[in-house]
């Protein structure tokens, strides 16, 4: 039986290219009994059957897709299904494969400069689709913000800092691990100010809100 089955670009890790020849390989794990061989591949692009253009050849009893000229209209989701040759034929989807020739832009919108004890909300901004082409996950290299309240979700994180005259650095990282692409942005945030009216008191128990925050560092990559 099919343990895995995988879209992978031929030559392995190299980068898509306009105009440069390139292959993607359905890649399966062998069947329990040798003698069982996979009878039929059928491949996708976004969802679709794929339809051969002349820059296209099926190859490797269409284990391969060849591109001998890829084009920026190739580009897309592909993915690949087999048949196991069982009496029930059955099916296996593979992990899929973004084919772009385009680099992912990404970029943190929210303030350059945050008072304290102000709610402030800070989203990562990408080309490529979220869930779907990508993931997305924050980073604080630098230290895990200090403040009153910190929630992420997705693309967005929101927090309320407490100290004025720091600094925070937020970088937040847009992948596709199974395709080995990831893009990245920095942004370096500034607390300024003098605590709003109760803030003080904020920051008299701050402790016990740092180690709630550091509850939710098994969310992130530090």
């Amino acid at each position: 039986m099919l343990d895995l089955v995988s879209v992978q670009i031929s030559p392995p890790n190299s980068v898509p290219s306009v105009n440069q020849p390139l292959d993607l390989v359905c890649l399966g794990a062998p069947a329990a009994d040798p003698s069982q061989q996979v009878n039929q591949v059928v491949w996708y692009k976004d969802g679709q059957k794929v339809t051969l253009r002349e820059n296209m050849q099926l190859l490797q009893n269409n284990l391969t897709i060849h591109f001998d000229s890829p084009l920026p209209s190739d580009t897309g989701f592909y993915m690949c299904e087999m048949y196991e040759p069982t009496p029930q034929q059955t099916r296996v989807f593979s992990l899929g494969y973004l084919l772009s020739f385009a680099a992912w832009n990404v970029s943190i919108s929210g303030p350059d400069t945050v008072s304290p004890g102000r709610l402030c909300k800070f989203t990562c901004l990408t080309s490529c689709t979220l869930n779907v082409d990508c993931t997305v996950r924050w980073q604080f290299r630098q230290g895990f913000p200090i403040g009153s309240y910190f929630s992420v979700h997705e693309n967005e994180f929101r927090w309320t800092p407490s100290i004025p005259g720091t600094s925070q650095n937020f970088t937040c990282v847009a992948e596709n691990a199974a395709v080995g692409r990831s893009a990245e942005a920095t942004k370096l945030v500034e607390v300024i100010g003098i605590p709003l009216s109760g803030s003080q008191g904020v920051q008299k128990n701050e402790l016990p809100a740092m180690i709630v925050s550091l509850g939710l560092l098994l969310l992130f990559d530090l």
